[in-house]
């Protein structure tokens, strides 16, 4: 019998078990000593084994992998003597921490990944397993809890089973089966779930938070909506076809007044069966006549529509798709998602009998989606979607395979209490049945805007409105005082207030991927300074953090199109270095969020691999990964990086790239500082620029080095030493025999684009 049951409820010693089983099953007896010997120290050493996925997908064996995962948790002291020993589970609990603020620690980084991908994309697309998991799990950066900050918090996509290939259209709230270990089910009898569970059971015990992206909706016909159908919208779209046919046999007989009968019925004929999901050709002398037909339906569309999403409708098709789902399943009572078995024939008979769950519709669209008419065959309904001022934005939708939850009766404003709690405890329970340590709650940009609420702060789009999402976070930090929340808000007109203190959000996503191009020195501290004049007059006892976004799965999209790859090798270890090594001080305390691939340059790909569920393809470039890493832990390390304040030393900009800043202590005597030379341009990178008439040029720019620089020591300050990365080396050296340093500055015959050099300076 597979386990169903949540492994946060067992103890420690069942823990113990599976991880020994474990032990047998990868037969860790039969790696050599040497190979023993060489993992074991590394991760004595660092915390963590210093490789990339890529490389621990090439050359750890499982057996290794295993050997690996023991020592982690052996440096973190959960495991001795053959056993696994604690006392809580959230490394952040053990951390001592009792609220949020772990999760916006300087130098704190969020690593996202996609189970399915974890596998070796450039073998295989097979989904990742278990194993694979644990080779990542391995490979993850320890933190430095000395200075707060915990190991990297690994950030999961959604892993339920998925409609059309996309993590963000789950189908259940379940774990997919394709992530199984089939070996693992039989030996150790734990199902996808408790495999999942089990896995980050031991993340967590390794030193890694955990977060997982969350959604305010969910897939079109998902096992979720299906169990409490009244938690969405409905639509007939049997009925609405039948009621736009009289309303098409009404405007026939208006346009027969002016107009040829026969012209007139034979195109309402046409105009019916284009309704129901046929392309008949319209003969081009007709045309006008189509336009007129269609230009009268709309209003009617619009009607009906809105009509049909009215409360005592909706009641009426809550109980009648209620009753068409409990037959088909076969039990009348309350359901839960366990109980539905049959879930396509569930959904066909629905589909056949003219029942839609309403969908989601454009960023910018509001009010209920208005049905157009039944798509090329007639196999599922399309939707038009309008703004907030009535304008068509139907060709912005790319969200009608969503269902959206009914949080609020558009026709009165209200708020629909039983689905908003509903949802809250939908969230409580997802926390409780893994012991997430964080939520990222995706889709919330433009909540609290003109497309979504009107001006007395009513909601009119389908997104969950503020106050949904307030409960929500309230509700999870009361049961569980250090969750931390991150909002997919990209900074859209500075609503810092609104999901800070109005939403209780801990965390932003920032605008950084977006505007990538714009993001040099100077901008990143303006950034830090905007966000600390926030912390330092907002009501809330809790300050906020705004992610430095290296890299997430939009950067790819078209409409962004800003992500590292672009930049080569020195743009992107520049960036990374720039997000660093530029702290904002207390009240502007920012985490670094990458995704898996990016340590070892992985280019291009992610997006179209990060959602889906096969393993994706990486670099491997094990030189980027070093120094990625070593930038990495070096900041970690320095007390200035950590609790300093960068500020940009302004006698040195040019705008050849050219650049000094400093990073001083913040609540010290500035008696040191670390001093940074650079020349800031990437080797290339895709440049947008926004003309005065709304245009945007579009074009990649390519830097060249710089010549014959001067950076001038700040005045009152002398050198103490370079911190050098050695070829070959993992790790920073402090070398005091500065060969360029003259006086009062140092001399740069030539610094090529993305290089960068560190300097430890005192005071005289």
């Amino acid at each position: 019998m597979l386990v169903k049951t949540t492994l946060f409820e067992t103890k420690p010693q069942s823990l113990t078990k599976i991880f020994n089983e474990l032990k047998e099953i990868y037969n860790i007896s039969q790696v050599s000593d040497e190979r023993k010997d060489l993992i074991v120290k590394q991760v004595q050493k660092y915390g963590y084994l210093p490789y990339s996925h890529s490389r621990a997908l090439n050359e750890l064996s499982d057996a290794e992998t295993i050997i690996g995962i023991e020592e982690k948790l052996k440096f973190n002291n959960i495991y001795n003597n053959n056993e696994i020993n604690f006392n809580e589970l959230s490394p952040v609990v053990r951390a001592g921490y009792k609220d949020s603020s772990w999760v916006k620690k300087e130098q704190h980084n969020i690593k996202l990944l996609n189970l399915a991908g974890l596998g070796n994309g450039n073998k295989t697309d097979e989904p990742g397993k278990l194993i694979d998991w644990l080779k990542q799990l391995l490979i993850l950066p320890a933190g430095n809890l000395d200075k707060g900050i915990l190991g990297t918090t690994m950030y999961l996509i959604p892993f339920h089973p998925r409609d059309f290939g996309c993590a963000y259209l789950p189908t259940s709230s379940g774990v997919s089966p394709n992530l199984a270990d089939k070996t693992l089910e039989d030996k150790l009898e734990l199902d996808a779930k408790a495999q999942v569970q089990l896995f980050i059971a031991l993340t967590q015990l390794a030193g890694h938070p955990v977060m997982f992206d969350v959604l305010p909706q969910t897939g079109r016909f998902s096992k979720t909506i299906l169990t409490s159908p009244h938690a969405a919208r409905w639509f007939n779209v049997k009925d609405l076809i039948q009621k736009l046919s009289h309303d098409i046999d009404a405007i026939a007989d208006y346009l027969k007044n002016d107009h040829h009968h026969g012209d007139v019925d034979y195109i309402k004929g046409l105009i019916r069966e284009r309704l129901t999901g046929t392309s008949p050709d319209i003969p081009d002398h007709l045309q006008y006549l189509v336009d007129r037909f269609e230009n009268d339906l709309n209003s009617k569309r619009k009607y009906w529509s809105e009509e049909m999403t009215k409360i005592h409708n909706q009641k009426a098709i809550h109980k009648k798709v209620n009753s068409i789902i409990k037959e088909a399943v076969g039990i009348n009572k309350k359901l839960d998602e366990e109980d539905i078995h049959n879930q396509g024939e569930v959904i066909g008979t629905l589909i056949k009998q003219g029942f839609w769950p309403a969908p989601g519709g454009a960023w910018c669209s509001c009010g209920v989606p208005v049905f157009n008419k039944m798509s090329n065959n007639g196999n599922f309904p399309l939707f038009n979607h309008y703004d907030n001022e009535c304008n068509d934005v139907t060709h912005c939708a790319n969200l009608d395979c969503q269902t959206p939850y009914y949080f609020v009766s558009f026709d009165d404003g209200n708020f629909n209490l039983d689905v908003i709690d509903f949802y809250v405890n939908f969230m409580k329970n997802l926390q409780k049945d893994y012991n997430f340590d964080g939520f990222r709650v995706d889709h919330i940009d433009h909540i609290v805007d003109k497309y979504s609420q009107n001006d007395d702060g009513d909601p009119i789009s389908y997104r969950a409105p503020k106050h949904v999402l307030k409960k929500t976070n309230d509700a999870l930090k009361e049961v569980t005082p250090h969750f931390a929340t991150l909002a997919e808000y990209m900074l859209w007109d500075n609503y810092y207030h609104e999901y800070h203190v109005e939403m209780n959000f801990d965390l932003f996503w920032g605008n950084d991927i977006v505007s990538q191009f714009a993001k040099k020195v100077e901008e990143i501290i303006n950034n830090n300074n905007y966000l600390a004049g926030h912390n330092n007059i907002v009501n809330n006892p809790s300050a906020l953090g705004i992610l430095k976004t290296y890299n997430n799965q939009d950067g790819e999209f078209r409409e962004i199109n800003q992500y590292p790859g672009q930049l080569g090798e020195r743009g992107a270890l520049f960036k990374w270095f720039k997000y660093k090594f530029l702290p904002g001080g207390s009240k502007a305390q920012r985490p670094v969020m990458y995704i898996d691939g990016d340590e070892s340059y992985t280019e291009k790909g992610i997006e179209d691999a990060i959602g889906a569920e096969k393993s994706m393809p990486r670099n491997q470039n094990e030189e980027f990964y070093r120094e990625f890493d070593a930038i990495d832990r070096l900041a970690k390390q320095l007390d200035l990086t950590c609790f300093g304040t960068a500020e940009q030393y302004h006698t040195n900009f040019d705008e050849s790239g050219f650049i000094t800043w400093f990073i001083k202590h913040e609540n010290q005597q500035d008696n040191e500082r670390l001093f940074i030379v650079a020349n800031e341009n990437a080797p290339k990178e895709i440049v947008k620029d926004y003309k005065h008439d709304g245009n945007v040029d579009i074009y990649e720019k390519i830097s060249q080095p710089v010549f014959d620089k001067d950076a001038f020591i700040p005045e009152g300050f002398q050198p103490v030493c370079e911190y050098v990365l050695e070829q070959g080396s993992y790790d920073f050296k402090e070398i005091s025999d500065i060969h360029n340093h003259y006086e009062n500055k140092f001399y740069f015959e030539k610094l090529e684009p993305g290089e960068y050099h560190i300097y430890k300076i005192k005071r005289i």
